[in-house]
């Protein structure tokens, strides 16, 4: 960054806000869907907030970034979403280098060579439903996966390390060469969705503001970035005390 101009930094702090703008949006549909989908959910990841506010663990009148890393069942939640509705659904297609790329394409070590030059990607929707990373059931929404001793499975233990092993091949922000403004969005993520859920009550609603008890989520599509239709939502003040 030290060889950059004050006018190429400037391009490259426009770039990044405006690419995480779509990439944000297309998480916190999702999030709150899945939110609205599973009330038990909902209910403990309220729990956490309203008792981290309790004990003086989230400032006023914004949390702090470093504050909501530490919620633990909320964090479970965000990395939940970028798994099972990923806000980038492309190949991410990257240019294989020099000397090649041995692939492996099979459980018992049998490789392809791949030549340089060649543009090779990966789905992400695909990879996030491997089993034999992500655990059993992989096809549906599941915070405790993420948390140690919450996922029980005869055949999948969760672990420090089958956390990091899901984290290495979650392709949310790419892989290997990750979106530069991955930290940028994680901040917006998680401050945003934390006072949204600190601050209101969600209710599934209709355009006429009528409550819809049918259950029925929004509509979504995965294209580049994920795109929704049908998401009303109805906002209530759970009265909180922000200081002027």
């Amino acid at each position: 960054m030290g060889s950059l101009s004050k006018p190429d930094l400037v391009a490259e702090i426009v770039i990044f806000t405006a690419a995480s703008l779509d990439g944000v949006a297309a998480f916190i549909s999702p999030f709150m869907n899945n939110m609205l989908q599973r009330p038990e959910i909902h209910h403990r990841v309220m729990a956490e907030i309203d008792a981290a506010d309790q004990r003086g663990g989230l400032s006023l009148p914004v949390a702090k970034y470093e504050e909501t890393t530490k919620l633990k069942y909320f964090m479970a939640c965000v990395k939940e979403t970028l798994r099972y509705n990923s806000p980038a659904v492309t190949l991410l297609p990257r240019i294989v280098s020099n000397p090649g790329y041995d692939l492996r394409i099979d459980n018992n070590g049998k490789t392809m060579y791949i030549p340089p030059g060649v543009q090779i990607g990966a789905s992400p929707y695909i990879i996030h439903r491997n089993a034999s990373v992500f655990g059993p059931h992989p096809e549906c929404f599941n915070p405790a996966r993420w948390i140690p001793g919450e996922f029980l499975a005869s055949d999948f233990t969760v672990t420090e390390e089958s956390i990091k092993r899901m984290e290495r091949f979650g392709m949310w922000w790419g892989f290997d060469r990750e979106c530069a403004g991955k930290n940028y969005a994680y901040m917006q993520i998680q401050k945003l969705c934390v006072e949204m859920l600190r601050r209101f009550k969600w209710h599934t609603g209709k355009k006429e503001g009528l409550l819809d008890d049918s259950g029925k989520g929004f509509r979504y599509e995965q294209w580049a970035v994920g795109m929704f239709w049908d998401q009303w939502i109805a906002f209530e003040d759970r009265g909180l005390q922000v200081p002027s």
